[in-house]
């Protein structure tokens, strides 16, 4: 499109004075529009392709680093710009709200991890209106390396999906599931306002196989003051939580609890002081990604000397009873859960944070749970992969053959990932790849265990190559470019089933998977 036909569009926008329903041009995708005084900015899909129109007064166009520039007369240039950094930083000066903010203050929030960078869009026109902060920037260095990505690929593809579809209200960036102060630091300068430190390589599972008398030989060998403070502070102790919520300290409860968790207490008192309070983050804690459930005695404990630290996270991830594994629902007893999650609540309520839930995605059966439970307090439920499950489920719709070649290389590699996530599915109990076809090959995405293999494989199969070049990934991205409404329509009907559970829009998991089934 020629750069005369975008000052008419330009110009047309601000004669439009805010209603957009008739403009001539049918690529400038109306969300994005934004006048401020006599500039015009807007997103346009020409030639299936996005770009960033600016049309501005000349003395300023020059933030913009420009593919085509034509001055239009009465002191305005207009400006074709790529979806770079430096031109969305130069439109975060203008919109302040591009910009990810602290989700402090905000009771509900939902991680969206976009894997692929093109699911944001979608999320948010979910999210307006509904009352929950979205953290939209949310990648593990994990997942990174798995997909080839950068933290500043992540959160500047979540800030472009911001402006364009002119989202006023608040975004957070998760610099998720870091692990060293280097990695704090990088998601840090690449724009994360929230960092979810994973506490797994200091907090001491092998100390859970320990016998009584070894637990207790091990603890009392502490220096004395620490076996003086910890047992005058905690031992035979109840702490009244409020609403008949309590949490009792036994022997073993102590020394446990300081054995597993008190070196994790210390590393998340350094990465505060060392980042999070400097450059004024949201903190959360992480210990969800560990071999043993968090009792409510090993929480009130971290949280207890946090707290004796001066240190009060945004929210905390504890492991909660059962298993939150990748991709499906909730495995154990959710009665069980219900009583422990009702204390880990109060824990957090009495401390001044809130709950994380990991891993959010598919964890339907507890979120009525959840929603039952809340007293006003709030939560964060973190989900990311499960986009990509649904990118498949456009794949296995529009190019089954596709579908087929890709869970065939998951199944027959999916050792390579084993030592990455915890699962149940193997070669066992999941189809074998010759038994799929056309009319069959959907289903792979609702039986939980090729579910799971096509889950954890996504890094490998984006980044296979043979003889130099990528088997699966450019044809993947072709067929997801070709069909992003449909893949738009599943990524909200997925989340759509989380959120509804979790503000009791509906009841169950039937329930909401039957208001959401394509008519």
């Amino acid at each position: 499109m020629s750069t005369s036909k975008y000052i008419d569009d330009a110009r047309e926008i601000f004669a439009a004075n805010g209603d957009y329903s008739n403009l001539s041009d049918k690529d400038v995708y109306v969300p994005s529009i934004q006048v401020d005084r006599t500039n015009v900015y807007f997103i346009s899909h020409a030639n299936n392709e996005k770009k960033l129109v600016v049309f501005e007064n000349g003395n300023t166009i020059g933030d913009f680093d420009a593919e085509e520039t034509e001055v239009a007369g009465a002191g305005k240039t207009l400006v074709v710009a790529p979806l770079t950094k430096a031109n969305n930083d130069a439109i975060a000066k203008r919109f302040q709200w591009v910009k990810p903010i602290s989700r402090h203050g905000y009771k509900y929030t939902f991680g969206l991890g976009d894997r692929l960078g093109n699911a944001s869009n979608a999320h948010l026109r979910l999210f307006k209106g509904r009352g929950i902060f979205p953290i939209l920037g949310q990648q593990s260095i994990r997942e990174l390396l798995l997909t080839d990505r950068t933290e500043l690929d992540v959160v500047t593809s979540a800030a472009w999906a911001i402006f364009e579809e002119g989202y006023t209200t608040g975004w957070g960036a998760d610099g998720d599931h870091v692990k060293e102060p280097y990695e704090v630091e990088y998601a840090v300068e690449s724009g994360c306002t929230m960092i979810t430190l994973d506490a797994t390589k200091k907090i001491h599972n092998e100390i859970a196989d320990l016998s009584d008398e070894e637990l207790d030989a091990k603890f009392n060998a502490l220096d004395d003051d620490y076996v003086k403070y910890f047992n005058d502070t905690y031992l035979d102790k109840t702490f009244d939580l409020g609403d008949g919520a309590e949490v009792h300290f036994t022997k073993k409860d102590v020394e446990q609890s300081v054995l597993i968790f008190f070196d994790a207490v210390l590393y998340g008192e350094f990465i505060y002081h060392r980042f999070i309070e400097p450059n004024n983050l949201d903190f959360e804690i992480s210990m969800d990604e560990t071999i043993v459930p968090t009792t409510p005695a090993n929480h009130y404990f971290f949280a207890n000397e946090l707290h004796e630290k001066g240190i009060t996270p945004e929210t905390l991830a504890p492991k909660f009873y059962g298993e939150f594994q990748k991709a499906i629902d909730y495995i154990g007893d959710l009665d069980r859960f219900e009583r422990e999650y009702k204390i880990h609540q109060a824990i957090s309520k009495h401390f001044g944070y809130r709950v994380s839930i990991h891993s959010g995605s598919d964890k339907l059966s507890v979120y009525p749970i959840v929603h039952k439970l809340d007293d006003g307090t709030g939560w964060h439920v973190k989900t990311a992969g499960t986009n990509w499950l649904e990118a498949m489920r456009v794949i296995a719709k529009h190019d089954p053959e596709l579908m087929k070649e890709m869970y065939s290389y998951a199944y027959n590699h999916l050792q390579d990932v084993k030592p990455f996530y915890v699962f149940t599915a193997d070669k066992d109990n999941s189809p074998k790849p010759e038994t799929i076809n056309d009319s069959n090959v959907m289903s792979l995405l609702s039986d939980d265990n090729p579910r799971q293999i096509i889950h954890t494989m996504y890094g490998n199969l984006l980044t296979y190559q043979e003889s130099f070049r990528y088997v699966f990934r450019d044809r993947f991205f072709k067929v997801l470019t070709d069909h992003q409404d449909q893949y738009d329509d599943y990524l909200n009907r997925h989340i759509s089933e989380h959120i509804d559970l979790l503000q009791g829009k509906a009841a169950s998991r039937d329930e909401v998977r039957a208001k959401y089934e394509p008519k």
